[in-house]
């Protein structure tokens, strides 16, 4: 429930002043720190701002506000500048049907469903419409214009699991197709936000919930989860099984579930498996001197400053490598949860020739976000520093690739089979 200080923090809309400051607040701040705007060359990210005026001036509740701020947000497609609701205007403002679905290979499986609706829609049922619009269509106009993500591929992800949210205890009408190949109808009521999960599943690779895990596969394989670089309570559980890790012969590290944290905690596990040191991203950050910018109109030595093209750069980060290290053949199992810090973690293991990364491309975002406040409570960043492998190749904005890429498809949720750890265990087997 929400609480009646969190609805006098959040007035059902803001004023007009409230309104026009935010937005420009945003436009201001991206405008003078975003880090990626020529990934967006198509934009004009003035012109977009001036358009924009009118569309939040005109919303009638602070929630149409927000989803407005939004939908200026998702034109830089940055997984690291984003807009945050006001707590609990979400809960408040957006409610969904007993399922999640996930999307593989463009389609929206159902792979969790509430038990009342079992025997309408059986797991691994595939969504084809919405309100009599095809997937694509339905995604492309009403859920991706709102969403920000630097890749394709976690758009997709994104806007498959949020598909079908909108206003609490209204209808959503869905066409399906079962797996047997059956077409229904189906009209379903956004109301499960609030009631206790009831929901039976396909089985999907997942953490336990912990932010470390290790257990021993076949043959000496050791596996061990790093489910996230935020706490270093990950580095006490790590050093506490190192020694009995060090005894395999070949290790698996799955990245798949983690979102990032901080980088130097990544760094502190991977100097145990690495016998030279190793490189880790490069990163630059926009240069503002006004009286620079000003000379710059009439000078070539200061044109870049003219032209917001003016760049700081950061030194690049080394990772010293442990004397106690172990070296065997490796694989390191990533996806598209694996983000930020994770990826680079990635960086720096890149030119390791006993890891072999595996799965799919990974998130592809990473930087140093700069937070700001938002009237009504809610609150912005924006992505500020742009890092690079120390050649300079691009990772934010595509993903790391994998070296060896398992696509994610729909008959891989359908199977309830782990096929990244299997193909991984596998191919381990045949080096050690």
């Amino acid at each position: 429930s929400i609480s009646a200080r969190e609805n006098l923090n959040t007035p059902d809309n803001l004023s007009k002043e409230d309104k026009l400051y935010g937005l420009s607040l945003f436009w201001k701040e991206a405008s003078y720190n975003f880090a990626f705007f020529d990934q967006v060359p198509e934009l004009n990210f003035d012109k977009a701002y001036r358009e924009f005026i009118p569309k939040v001036l005109a919303t009638e509740t602070t929630y149409e506000y927000y989803r407005e701020l939004m939908k200026f947000n998702a034109l830089l497609k940055d997984g690291h500048t984003n807009i945050y609701l006001p707590k609990g205007l979400s809960s408040k403002s957006v409610d969904w049907p007993a399922l999640n679905i996930t999307e593989a290979n463009h389609q929206a499986v159902v792979t969790k469903v509430g038990r009342e609706l079992q025997n309408k829609i059986p797991l691994g049922s595939t969504i084809i419409s919405v309100e009599g619009v095809n997937l694509e269509t339905h995604l492309k106009t009403h859920i991706m214009p709102y969403i920000a993500s630097s890749t394709e591929h976690i758009l997709w992800n994104n806007a498959v699991r949020n598909m079908l949210n909108g206003t609490p205890n209204t209808k959503v009408n869905v066409s399906i197709k079962t797996p047997s190949g059956e077409l229904k109808d189906l009209t379903l009521t956004r109301n499960s936000r609030h009631k206790k999960a009831d929901k039976i599943s396909l089985k999907q690779p997942s953490s336990n919930g912990e932010l470390f895990e290790f257990m021993w596969l076949d043959n000496k394989v050791a596996y061990i989860s790093l489910n996230g670089f935020h706490d270093e309570k990950i580095l006490q559980d790590f050093n506490g099984a190192y020694k009995e890790i060090k005894q395999s012969k070949g290790l698996i590290i799955d990245l798949r579930f983690n979102g990032g944290g901080n980088t130097s905690i990544a760094a502190e596990i991977l100097s145990h498996f690495t016998n030279k040191d190793l490189e880790g991203s490069i990163w630059k950050t926009r240069k503002h001197i006004a009286a620079y910018k000003a000379w710059g109109n009439y000078s070539e030595k200061y044109k870049d400053y003219a032209q917001d093209n003016a760049w700081e750069s950061g030194p690049m980060e080394l990772l010293k490598a442990k004397d106690n290290n172990h070296i065997v053949p490796t694989y390191v199992l990533i996806g598209r949860h694996t983000a930020s810090a994770a990826e680079d973690f990635l960086i720096y293991a890149d030119k390791l020739k006993h890891f072999s990364t595996i799965g799919e491309k990974t998130y592809g975002s990473t930087g140093q976000p700069i937070f700001f406040d938002l009237p009504g409570g809610g609150s912005l960043r924006i992505c500020a520093k742009r890092d690079t492998y120390p050649d300079g190749r691009e990772f934010v904005g595509y993903g790391i690739s994998p070296k060896i890429v398992i696509n994610r498809m729909p008959e891989h949720l359908k199977s309830e089979k782990d096929i990244v750890l299997t193909s991984a265990i596998q191919k381990l087997k045949t080096k050690i």
